[in-house]
């Protein structure tokens, strides 16, 4: 055998190998990372890989015939108490199990977690690589029953996260982590073309000449709408005709800051109910800016949602979200996190918008996953 196929054949042994069948997990199925987990499996698919995802009964693909194979083992519906939920959660591991040791994949990437300490349970023991993405480094909210994300991560032979800062937090938890930061993807697949503003305005009834600052998404207390109502409130008592809309579900009781902001005269029109896909383009139609006065996070799939739709974002520096906005760069960071500071960023004006950079893109995500893959089966050996 001659020197150079000697050197071919070491670079081959060492080349990492390509995973040909990945499997993603997502129970909950429906918002943002179910949204996250249909384009990334569109993504892997152009790129050759056979794709299944890995989920609930809610979950829906954005486009129809998605090229992955899609299977339900948990059942539920979102009016369920959470003990029903989590009980069927726990009875949908044994069948997702043996969904994964029929389809034998070279990868298994959880795409978070929905409750650490039942699913954890479903990727003990298992003969393939696992990844998971860290879309939450820790709970949102104090909820120990949950059980400990961190001990969830950890379990992982390798993780992705969508920002220095979030790798970060999780690095004081684990220290020896293994972790690539892989940018959250724009949400261009959900950003249908923009209706009239006009329009949208008259349908959600909403003044014409007003300036309209949309506050969108599950609402949940660490996106800060307290302090994005206190922010409306500096403004008008500024003279600024500055409206909030105010467009998703609570998951927490919003009735006393409804009522606050009725009694104090504090301009917002509220639509409070999951939004439909086909209904997403008309609230970003009606608004001139998109609030996201986070008091914590990790990353934001919001962010990425209104950067799909080309509107200017106005976020604080919490978590990830400097990252995104440097990315973005349209609109306004605020380092302060008070309601005067975020009151004068959202009446603008703002720089022109950039051209998109490319690096968040779903090819480029998958690329950067695709890697991620080849490092976690490089440890399997």
């Amino acid at each position: 055998m001659t020197s150079a196929m000697l050197t071919g054949a070491a670079r081959k042994a060492v080349e990492p190998a390509t995973p040909a069948r990945v499997a993603l997990v997502e129970f909950f199925g429906i918002g943002g990372t179910a949204d996250y987990t249909d384009c990334l499996a569109r993504a892997l698919a152009g790129r050759g890989i056979e794709v299944a995802v890995v989920t609930s009964s809610l979950f829906e693909p954005l486009l129809p015939d998605p090229p992955y194979e899609i299977v339900r083992p948990f059942v539920y519906t979102s009016a369920q108490p959470k003990p029903r939920k989590a009980m069927q959660l726990a009875r949908a591991l044994d069948p997702a199990r043996d969904f994964l040791e029929r389809f034998r994949p070279d990868v298994v990437h959880a795409q978070g977690t929905v409750l650490p300490v039942i699913e954890r349970f479903l990727y003990r023991g298992l003969a393939t690589a696992t990844v998971c993405t860290v879309h939450d480094a820790r709970a949102h909210e104090r909820r120990p029953w949950l059980g400990s994300f961190s001990g969830f991560y950890g379990g992982f032979d390798r993780l992705i996260c969508h920002s220095e800062s979030t790798k970060q937090k999780v690095l004081v938890a684990l220290p020896g982590a293994r972790i690539d930061v892989v940018p959250h993807g724009v949400y261009s697949p959900l950003a249908t073309a923009l209706p009239d503003g006009a329009a949208a305005r008259e349908q959600l009834q909403l003044p014409p000449r007003s300036r309209v600052a949309l506050f969108f998404g599950f609402i949940r207390r660490y996106k800060g709408l307290d302090l994005f109502l206190d922010s409306l409130q500096v403004a008008r008592a500024e003279g600024h005709d500055l409206i909030g809309l105010v467009a998703g579900r609570p998951l927490y009781d919003v009735g006393q800051r409804m009522e606050r902001a009725r009694r104090d005269g504090v301009p917002v029109a509220w639509h409070l109910r999951f939004i439909p896909k086909e209904d997403i383009a008309t609230f970003f139609a009606a608004a001139d800016v998109v609030a996201l006065p986070y008091v914590d996070t990790s990353d934001s799939g919001a962010f990425e949602l209104a950067a799909a739709f080309r509107k200017p974002v106005v976020v604080t520096n919490a978590g990830g979200l400097a990252e995104a906005f440097a990315r973005y760069g349209y609109g306004a960071l605020v380092p302060e996190r008070s309601a005067p500071a975020v009151a004068h960023a959202l009446m603008g004006p703002y720089p022109p918008a950039p051209p998109p950079r490319g690096d968040n893109s779903w090819a480029a995500v998958a690329a950067r996953t695709e890697a991620t893959y080849k490092e976690a089966l490089a440890v399997r050996g």
